[in-house]
């Protein structure tokens, strides 16, 4: 009896292996903003954005220390607008991957999407009524700044910072229902 619960076992364990080599690991997909060049541009998959990980903590902090604050960060404002944090960091490495490239705004206190993955999204939107632009990498650092001040400790994140070197665009990490 021993011999055979213990083929039982070992053969049970090869059907598992074999079973979880053969599944595919699945990502969102990583949506670029409007008029934001598309992943194949970049050279880049949904799947290598999100195995990229949590970038170092310090940078966010080493870019927004000493500048003068013009809008102060927060977390929130509530629990309908917490995202998976994965999805936030995709969209920040796909946005910072874009360096210079221009991250706008719209007229008339406009709300645009800079990235889209999963049930998360990077938004920005002016402080006034006229538009305004930062390089996206910018953006990235401010969405850089969510994630490493206001990660739940359930992986969910939602806030909102200014854009390095530019305080009247405020970007926001948040639930893409909410």
């Amino acid at each position: 009896m021993t011999v055979a619960t213990r083929l039982s076992s070992a053969v049970l364990a090869l059907a598992s292996l074999a079973l979880v080599r053969g599944l595919a690991v699945s990502y969102p997909e990583v949506i670029p903003g409007p008029g934001l060049p598309s992943l194949a541009e970049l050279g880049v998959t949904s799947a290598e954005l999100y195995s990229m990980g949590l970038p170092p903590h310090s940078a966010a902090t080493r870019h927004l220390a000493g500048r003068a604050p013009t809008f102060e960060p927060r977390c929130g404002p509530s629990d309908g607008a917490y995202a998976n944090v994965n999805d936030i960091i995709a969209c920040y490495h796909y946005l910072d991957r874009l360096g210079g490239q221009a991250c706008g705004t719209g007229d008339n206190y406009a709300v645009v999407e800079f990235c889209r993955a999963g049930s998360g999204h990077i938004i920005g939107q002016a402080l006034t009524s006229r538009s305004t632009s930062s390089s996206c990498s910018d953006v990235a650092i401010a969405a850089l700044y969510t994630i490493d001040h206001c990660t739940r400790p359930d992986q969910t994140v939602a806030g909102f910072q200014a854009a390095y070197g530019n305080g009247d665009l405020v970007v926001g990490c948040t639930n893409i229902h909410w």
